[in-house]
């Protein structure tokens, strides 16, 4: 499983983190159209919830638990040189490494993961709440293919969403009740940290989350989230006073500046040279990326679905705007917030350990120590699960208390995120339905608990590492998805605003027709097409220019690279010629190229909605489809009355075929004068 995801991040890093930038500045874009003032449902309706119990509910599903998980150690793991090494090790002074190290955990829980909560969240309640249709992530590809969503696509759309919720939220029920297991075990020794203790809370979690989903999204999961969502801010405010309130307050005022100054910078970085594993000085670790961005980014991907469906469910009635500062706006300033607060208390922490030099073989504040050392633990040394309770012990007589705040505020956000994908996966395996039987919804809650319980007792954090590296590879071709969600949601827009018409001129096929409505003919030409698909090009390309044009020529241009490539490969794969292998695949690409141009063309004659960057996915990722598709409208489609010997005239100069008669009858004119 390792092997899998360092494959993943090799691999796949430019796209996760170029798509991330890319839907930032889609949803930034929409934000400032005309499009923001739309509403998410009826134009007289108002919101269902007040914006304070809307923030809490979609804030206690989005991030929840991970606050208190991540809140003190990813600071620290940042700053100091764990396993995974530190990207700003030895560079420059502790100081500096120490803002960075906040700086990097910002990073990864600010705008650009919450981006993908915005997107798949927006997209269903605009399609939801405004066009009427079922709340189901099958509902998102509407604006793309239509009534298909109805069909076996749709069905594997919510699937594949179901598996991914189910994943998601049983991977944090698992790793994070190791944190619950280990507080307990601090407050009372005789509760051990074992793997049915770990069960045991798990069910008790169980328990609780049933009966809040039983209840209801007004009543249950609503009070629970402010109920968490207000101890997590109490919690806050007691630390922020015991430590030290004016370095929190610097900090706070630093932090966001630099991260304000470094998200373009940060958001667009792949350690390209890191990750080669090749620097003279060593002093950047090429395994960083995969163990910590490229993780963040499948994992935040992978919750989309979950997330994305229970903040469309809550939010009727919001305008797009309202909707953006809600979910990506707040969420981002509050995160902030806590991680100026704990992480920067956690790193006090670790320098201070430092300087009274606390080692991790020490029995007091070491790696296995029970009791601190003067107060102090040395965090880089010690295990995930106790940093967070070594910093709420500094705090004398409070320590205790804020250990036992810090475990039922745990439990409260493990219960909000367990009802929440209880709630979401009822409704995805109900149609939609927004009321789904309750047997239904206890019958999800139990399974989330037995999968996270078979987890731990088969191969307890090992086996929960392996469903996570599971979920995260689930994000890539997620990844490719929600870019389709993104045209989707422009589409869906304009369509409302009434600049796009959605009866305008298409390709007489579409793209996936042959899978939904197959017939024999079709069939055969998609088959052809996988091994020929310049038969198909080459004559849609002669008829653009003319109906008889130069079919052959086109043909042959496009004949040579994709046969070439396929034979490149080959020697190449028999050892007979070492590296022509890459002149295949350029080649290939220039297949590509040309079948774009090819499509781009029948776009623009018959003024058929779309652009560049979709002809060159159609034909890249499903080119057997596009090469019948685009020979397939050239042999049927019906001329409208402005298209003439194929050339589009001015609507101005287009007569209506009843006028033309008229004008052509001596009688009507007789009649008219």
């Amino acid at each position: 499983m390792a092997e899998w995801k360092t494959w993943i991040t090799a691999t796949f890093t430019w796209m996760y983190i170029g798509t991330q930038d890319a839907w930032a500045v889609f949803i930034i874009v929409l934000y400032f159209s005309k499009y923001g003032n739309m509403k998410l449902g009826k134009p007289d309706e108002k919101p269902e919830f007040k914006d304070a119990t809307y923030f809490t509910m979609l804030f206690a599903a989005g991030i929840g638990i991970g606050l208190f998980y991540f809140g003190v150690a990813e600071p620290v793991w940042h700053y100091a040189p764990g396993k995974h090494g530190n990207r700003y090790w030895d560079r420059y002074t502790d100081n500096q490494r120490a803002q960075d190290s906040i700086n990097l955990t910002l990073f990864h829980w600010g705008i650009h993961g919450w981006i993908v909560y915005v997107v798949v969240g927006l997209l269903l309640a605009f399609v939801g709440y405004r066009q009427g249709l079922p709340m189901t992530m099958r509902s998102c590809m509407y604006p793309l293919i239509g009534d298909k969503i109805y069909g076996w696509m749709g069905d594997a759309i919510d699937i594949i969403s179901v598996v991914c919720t189910m994943f998601g939220v049983c991977t944090s029920l698992g790793l994070g009740v190791m944190q619950l297991n280990a507080g307990v075990h601090r407050l009372e020794s005789s509760v051990e940290v074992s793997t049915l203790n770990q069960i045991i809370i798990i069910w008790c979690v169980t328990a609780c989350a049933t009966v809040s989903v039983i209840s209801g999204l007004k009543l249950g999961i609503r009070r629970l989230s402010e109920t968490c969502f207000a101890l997590g801010v109490f919690i806050m405010m007691l630390v922020f006073f015991f430590d030290s309130p004016w370095h929190t307050l610097n900090l706070l005022v630093q932090s966001t500046g630099y991260y304000m100054q470094t998200v373009i910078q940060l958001g667009f970085h792949t350690d390209a040279f890191a990750q080669l594993g090749n620097a003279p000085d060593g002093k950047e670790n090429p395994g960083w990326m995969d163990a910590w961005t490229i993780f963040y980014w499948g994992w935040w991907i992978a919750w989309s679905p979950f997330v994305g469906m229970f903040i469309a469910k809550i939010s009727r009635g919001r305008t797009i705007r309202q909707f953006i500062n809600a979910t990506l706006t707040a969420p981002v300033a509050f995160s902030i917030l806590w991680f100026s607060v704990f992480g920067g208390a956690g790193l006090k922490m670790e320098r201070d350990a430092t300087l009274a030099n606390i080692t991790c073989d020490l029995p007091k504040g070491g790696t296995n120590a029970t009791e601190s050392l003067n107060g102090l633990f040395r965090l880089s040394c010690r295990d995930k699960n106790d940093m967070w309770f070594d910093v709420m012990s500094q705090y004398g007589d409070m320590g205790s208390f804020l250990s036992v705040l810090s475990l039922i505020g745990i439990v409260l956000y493990f219960v909000t995120s367990s009802d929440s994908g209880s709630l979401v996966i009822d409704c995805l395996s109900a149609n939609g339905d927004p009321k789904p039987p309750v047997l239904q919804r206890v019958f999800w809650a139990l399974t989330e608990g037995a999968t996270a319980t078979a987890l731990l007792y088969v191969g307890e954090e090992k086996a929960l590492n392996a469903l996570q590296t599971v979920s995260i590879a689930s994000g890539v071709p997620y990844t490719i998805m929600l870019c389709f969600m993104c045209v989707a949601l422009w589409r869906a827009v304009k369509v409302e605003a009434g600049d796009l018409d959605p009866n305008g001129p298409q390709f007489t096929t579409g793209l996936l027709d042959v899978l939904s409505i197959p017939t024999v003919e079709s069939v055969c030409k998609v088959i052809i097409s996988i091994f020929a698909p310049w038969y198909s090009m080459g004559t849609a390309a002669g008829m653009v220019e003319k109906p008889n044009g130069r079919k052959w020529t086109h043909m042959l241009i496009m004949a040579l690279p994709f046969y070439a490539c396929i034979s490149m490969l080959v020697l190449e794969r028999l050892y007979v010629f070492s590296g022509i292998c890459y002149v295949g695949w350029t080649l290939l690409f220039g297949f590509f190229a040309y079948a774009t141009g090819v499509r781009n063309s029948i776009r623009e004659k018959y003024e058929i909605n779309g652009n560049v960057a979709e002809d060159f996915f159609a034909v890249m990722v499903l080119y057997p489809f596009a090469a019948y598709q685009m020979e397939h409208h050239m042999k049927n489609h019906k001329p409208t009355n402005h298209i003439q010997n194929g050339h589009c005239l001015p609507e101005s100069c287009c007569i209506p075929l009843g006028e033309m008669e008229k004008l052509m009858d001596p009688d009507a004119r007789k009649t008219d004068v």
